[in-house]
């Protein structure tokens, strides 16, 4: 049996605030399937975005072990983590964090500058990833002349073109009016679903969760359940919240 894509063994990290020790995540045990797309869901505070940060490598726990495709996230440094981090993790953030002075194809190409691809793959990478989020009209715009909406379709553009195995998503939705969400969650599910990407999307919109296939719900710190979405029963949620 194939191991899980993320394993989450025994964590825990704290932050301290002022004289004050804040226990973040408290022997946290998970494991999540390769290909799944996963909603973390909890109480603000409950480590939902540390957990987040800890399997993209951004932070590192106080104990325990953090293995993402097969890699021990948390022992890897410098230029090994960064490595890491552009083959195999793609970050979706709710402010978008697009930079205003590149246009939507230049912003999809950053990352990729990373990589050994030549400037001419470079450029037909982003192209694709801009085609795939419908947004290849839209290349040669700057962030300030796109919608929320459309600047979220990029930045999950950009997300894709390293061709990452897990995306990794805080709140992605947070900052979008309703038909603008409900598309980029469409897009996620696509993503997953055609492209097998295994997908941890943070978010505190029960609607949101709706469109991953199992929900992880934390308190505290701790794993308290993981449910699977009932898709029926989501569909007809959506239909009679709309």
């Amino acid at each position: 049996m194939a191991s899980p894509m993320i394993q989450v063994r025994n964590v825990s990290k704290r932050y301290q605030r002022g004289g004050e020790i804040l226990q973040v995540l408290d022997g946290l045990d998970l494991d999540m399937e390769e290909g799944r797309f996963y909603a973390l869901m909890g109480p603000s505070g409950s480590g939902k975005t540390t957990l987040l940060n800890l399997v993209g490598g951004l932070d590192r726990p106080d104990s325990g072990e953090v293995v993402v495709a097969d890699a021990p996230v948390g022992q890897l440094s410098g230029a090994a983590l960064s490595r890491w981090r552009a083959d195999n993790v793609g970050f979706v953030f709710q402010s978008f964090n697009l930079i205003p002075v590149l246009t939507a194809l230049e912003n999809i190409e950053l990352p990729l500058s990373l990589t050994p691809l030549s400037r001419a793959k470079r450029r037909e990478h982003a192209y694709f990833a801009l085609e795939l989020v419908g947004m290849k009209d839209r290349a040669h715009h700057r962030p300030n002349q796109l919608s929320g909406g459309q600047e979220q379709r990029v930045a999950i553009a950009r997300a894709v073109a390293t061709d990452p195995r897990v995306i990794l998503a805080d709140e992605p939705t947070g900052d979008l009016d309703r038909d603008s969400a409900d598309q980029v969650l469409d897009l996620l599910v696509r993503l997953n679903k055609e492209m097998k990407k295994t997908i941890l999307m943070v978010t505190h919109d029960p609607r949101a969760a709706n469109h991953a296939q199992r929900v992880v719900h934390l308190d505290k710190g701790r794993l308290e359940r993981v449910v699977e979405v009932d898709k029926a029963q989501a569909a007809d949620t959506s239909t009679t919240e709309g």
